[in-house]
């Protein structure tokens, strides 16, 4: 069940949209975890500590904003010094987009009635409009536990059910689709470092956006395990997943963390590692997604994207094709059904031998923001998903453009990212 649709000029920009999570209502509700799925974050968390701490906790906090997808919904894209970076919805932005949220149809029906509007909002820490007024322990618990900064103390949140601790017993969450369902499955220092780049790595924006609709409940209905799994995840292996050689354990835990994180099964089916069907691609039309210009402007046609099967398969999944094929579509977009078996050498057309009339992945796919993140964890990503156990599930193409997208991946930010800081951050000492 998707509950978005949105309204927007740009088709890439909409669609990257998805990549941080395109779904329905995915919140939580969860009861406290017991004792083994709490060890099992804590070495999870303990994978993945070094990389964060090694590095400046704002510079860290940005590279997660860029590959996290922040900027296609909150505005600027993947591009730190574009016009309205984090700045949230504005008149006219080709960045920023306005959602709508509900039950099928809504995101496939331009018409369809009982939707909510939901409106990414001011992310730089101006203190009347943007986050200036929260504090990053405020920030840390809207990422992690998806609790509203202004309806919610500046604590240390002690559960995860309202009612339990001091979680609200009447808890206000964060309009979907932010991606915190996923998000809180980072590692604490990431959840820190994010929020220590929107408070001091930015530099203030004003701009009010308006609040989002929302039913009276504040979705908590939604927000329960069957809707968005877990947390913290289930123990590795669970029913879906396929034990390691001692060798490549760090690596598949990592991907696995990962693939959690970046919030792959809010597309290819979810919600959690132990819930059937895993990671094997959409079964019914109303899991596909319909973007575009339709949305305002019912002349123009829009676009259906089906988020595939990404399980081991080797005719409906991703068994038939090399782990560098899936390593190029990460980073480069490449569709591997269409792209050899070789390492890139370049990322223009034509150029080395990257294709010279490319066929990408359809912006439904979040690679336009994936491809900033580090080889290894591409690679790790990748591991993981050789560890799924294979599920037969052929999924219809999703729709294409005569040029295969070349002419809006061209419009695409740099890559590798600008260095910091730009014009919209602040130059530290």
């Amino acid at each position: 069940m998707r509950w978005l649709s949105l309204s927007s000029r740009s088709v890439f920009v909409v669609v990257a949209t998805m990549l941080v999570t395109v779904v329905a209502v995915r919140a939580i509700g969860t009861s406290a975890p017991p004792a083994d799925e709490g060890v099992q974050a804590a070495a999870a968390q303990k994978t993945a500590a070094p990389a964060a701490a090694a590095q400046d906790p704002v510079l860290r906090g940005r590279e997660l904003v860029i590959n996290h997808a922040c900027g296609e919904c909150h505005g600027g894209g993947e591009d730190p010094s574009a016009k309205g970076w984090l700045a949230g919805l504005t008149p006219g932005s080709q960045t920023a987009v306005e959602f709508e949220i509900g039950p099928p149809p809504c995101g496939l029906e331009p018409k369809a009635k009982g939707c909510f509007k939901t409106r990414p909002r001011n992310l730089t820490p101006d203190n009347d409009t943007g986050m200036g007024r929260f504090t990053e322990r405020q920030l840390f618990n809207a990422l992690r536990f998806g609790l509203r900064p202004e309806n919610t103390p500046d604590v240390v949140i002690t559960s995860t059910t309202p009612g339990q601790g001091n979680f609200p017993k009447i808890p206000h969450y964060l309009a979907p689709p932010m991606p915190w369902p996923g998000w809180r499955h980072m590692p604490d220092a990431d959840l820190r470092a994010i929020a220590a780049y929107l408070k001091r790595g930015l530099k203030p924006v004003v701009n009010k956006v308006p609040e989002s609709e929302g039913p009276p409940d504040f979705w908590a209905s939604g927000m329960t395990p069957e809707n968005i799994g877990t947390y913290p995840a289930p123990a590795f292996p669970t029913a879906n997943e396929t034990m390691p050689a001692a060798k490549d354990r760090a690596r598949v835990l990592r991907g696995r963390q990962l693939v959690l994180d970046h919030d792959c099964a809010a597309c290819h089916r979810g919600p959690g590692p132990d819930s059937k069907g895993w990671l094997g691609g959409i079964t019914s039309p109303t899991q596909a997604f319909v973007l575009g210009p339709c949305f305002t402007d019912e002349k123009v046609p829009c676009f259906t994207g089906r988020p595939r099967n990404l399980t081991p398969d080797k005719e409906t999944g991703l068994g038939k094709f090399s782990d560098q094929q899936i390593f190029n579509a990460l980073r480069y977009g490449l569709r591997p059904s269409d792209t050899p078996d070789v390492k890139i050498t370049s990322m223009k057309p034509g150029v080395g031998n990257f294709p010279k009339e490319p066929r990408y992945l359809g912006p439904f796919m979040p690679w336009a923001a994936w491809r900033y993140m580090k080889d290894e964890e591409l690679w790790s990503i990748i591991a993981y998903l050789r560890h799924l156990k294979p599920i037969e599930n052929k999924v219809e193409a999703s729709t294409d453009t005569p040029d295969h997208w070349a002419s809006v991946v061209a419009t695409l930010a740099p890559y590798p990212s600008v260095p910091y800081p730009t014009v919209n951050e602040v130059r530290r000492k």
